[in-house]
């Protein structure tokens, strides 16, 4: 059910505010690699300066600032959106949708997962690859639409 809920409200939130998606997606791509690539040993390096605290929950709060918090806080200063109608609509899902793809293992071992949560992850876990490269071209494309402030 967690899963569901953050789901509905990633979607609710993209498609009522209807700003700018793909400088926030791509950042989200960019804090995948990054964690991928420095993530542990950065938490390692900081589970010495809080050694009261678990280095699994040092590193779930690294990679939700990364691929999470920073992409959100990305999109909440963007400006409109240069895309519209259905496109704009498909771009807010696909990046809903990727973004509870890239969350929703640390999720599971934050919260238990019921049947509808695992049915949820399973599926978005079958179309991840399409959903990446779709919501990559519709970044893109939002990022060349989007200029100053105005739409071309």
């Amino acid at each position: 059910m967690i899963l569901a809920i953050f789901l509905i409200a990633l979607i609710i939130l993209f498609v009522v505010v209807r700003h700018n998606v793909g400088v926030p997606f791509l950042a989200m791509i960019a804090g995948v690699a990054v964690y991928d690539n420095w993530g542990a040993g950065f938490a390692n390096g900081l589970s010495e300066f809080f050694p009261g605290v678990s280095i699994m929950w040092i590193q779930y709060a690294l990679y939700g600032l990364l691929v999470l918090g920073f992409p959100l806080i990305l999109y909440m200063r963007a400006g409109k959106s240069g895309l519209f109608g259905a496109l704009r609509i498909a771009e807010s899902v696909v990046f809903a949708a990727v973004l509870t793809i890239m969350v929703a293992e640390p999720l599971a071992n934050i919260f238990t997962f019921d049947n509808l949560a695992y049915n949820i992850s399973s599926f978005l876990g079958g179309i991840r690859g399409i959903a990446m490269i779709v919501g990559i071209i519709a970044a893109y494309v939002d990022v060349f639409l989007f200029h100053s402030g105005r739409t071309w």
